[in-house]
């Protein structure tokens, strides 16, 4: 649960939180990341109404919440990354607390088939009460976690205006994903929770016991505080971290219950009906279903094997193919020949982002020290095919400059990085 919700699968929007400050507000930084983050965003959402895995809905619905921070992120504005920052929060809670409930219920039912499932609330009356809370904030019910960063969400969308036929695009996809959302929630609740016991459920659960409940519960309760006290709760760390990424560009905002009758409340509202009546008309339907309507036949596992296979075998075979002899000296000339073209270029295109070098400003000692590195380097590509030796301790010779100008340039933790990788590269060569 704490992978499937908080680390391994926020890695990615944590990078790209990391990333926001340097990269943000240019039209590719909107053009890539916010649309990547649209259609994952409504794609994660839609596919997750046809699984019939408990688990597989979650995991679908983390897909589409992922989606819903990235878009976020390529909003470009502050207030934006301050409400995926809010997000990542509020998803790794009740998200979290939704997996170990899952959990749970396959280990006392001994399946995870929506199929199979249903009026576990009889026999399981505490889980029950926790996975309904934790499902109402994934859907974004009010005075919970969730309700709190999707308002910001929608708030964010109906602002953002980039003076294009698109503006509504984001608007409209948060709305049908959102609806989405409530309605899978609404499949996994009724469907595990309510309705008579299926004969073919394997055995007749029971509560589980209360070391598995304790941490589901205690993220429910954190769901419940930050969704009713927000400010107190989660304000003064989510104020950190957006200062931590933003700086001294933070903007105000304020973390509330109750904003007034806004725009973006009436979306909330909007989506809560219009997944309910999604659910309510199309109950059965969805329970049929053995892979997603209009989705037939497409399978991403499929398209991946396929990518990978043309990115590692094909397209180097027809690279080979076009540049003949397995030599290693033509091959990292065309490297360096290429990075070389790429500063060109990059210098070429915004030569007012880069300073003109002043003679001045340089430490003669730090100019020694890159000489004597630049003397190693070439010494070890002379001596590389004649004196393996000697190139070897010419090349710890290198390392050993990049190291001493990461610790002046303060980097220490880079030059312990490099250093250790110099002294692994020696011993095993």
């Amino acid at each position: 649960a704490y992978l499937h919700s908080a680390t391994m699968v926020k890695a990615g929007v944590f990078l790209l939180v990391r990333f926001w400050p340097v990269l943000s507000g240019t039209p590719e930084w909107f053009w890539l990341v916010g649309t990547a983050g649209l259609v994952t965003l409504v794609l994660g959402a839609y596919f997750a109404m046809f699984q019939q895995d408990l688990k597989g809905v979650l995991a679908y619905s983390t897909i589409s919440h992922l989606g819903l921070i990235t878009l976020l992120l390529g909003m470009g504005s502050p207030l934006a990354c301050v409400a995926a920052i809010f997000h990542i929060v509020n998803h790794a809670t009740f998200k979290a607390s939704l997996f170990m409930a899952a959990g749970a219920i396959d280990h006392e039912a001994g399946t995870r088939d929506l199929r199979r499932l249903g009026g576990l609330r009889r026999f399981m009356p505490v889980t029950a009460v926790l996975a309904i809370i934790a499902s109402a904030a994934m859907a974004g019910v009010p005075l919970l976690n969730g309700f709190l960063s999707k308002e910001m969400f929608f708030e964010e969308t109906l602002a953002a205006r980039w003076g294009s036929a698109f503006d509504l695009v984001p608007t409209l996809a948060a709305v049908a994903a959102s609806a989405f959302g409530v309605t899978y929630a609404l499949r996994l609740v009724v469907g595990v929770f309510f309705g008579p016991v299926p004969e073919t459920m394997p055995r007749q659960p029971h509560e589980p016991p209360r070391w598995m409940l304790a941490p589901i519960a205690f993220l429910v309760a954190a769901c419940l505080l930050v969704g009713m006290f927000p400010a107190v709760v989660i304000g003064p760390s989510l104020q950190a971290a957006s200062i931590s990424v933003l700086g001294g560009q933070t903007p105000s905002y304020s973390l509330a219950v109750w904003h007034g009758f806004t725009p973006a409340l009436l979306m909330s509202f909007v989506t809560l009906i219009a997944g309910t009546l999604l659910y309510r008309t199309r109950r059965e339907w969805l329970a049929r279903q053995d892979w997603p309507f209009l989705a037939r036949g497409v399978s991403g596992k499929a398209i991946f094997e396929q990518v990978l296979g043309f990115l590692a075998k094909t397209a180097p075979r027809r690279l080979e193919s076009r540049f003949p002899g397995r030599k290693l000296q033509p091959q990292i000339l065309l490297i360096i020949l290429a990075a070389m073209v790429a500063a060109g270029l990059a210098v070429g295109s915004a030569p007012a982002a880069f300073e003109p070098l002043r003679w001045s400003s340089i430490d003669p000692a730090f100019a020694m020290l890159w000489l004597l590195g630049g003397a190693c380097a070439a010494g070890a590509a002379i001596l590389a095919k004649f004196h393996r030796l000697a190139a070897l301790i010419l090349t710890g010779g290198a390392g050993l400059v990049s190291c001493i100008s990461f610790v002046w340039l303060s980097a220490p933790d880079l030059a312990a990085t490099q250093l250790l990788v110099e002294v692994v590269t020696t011993i095993l060569i």
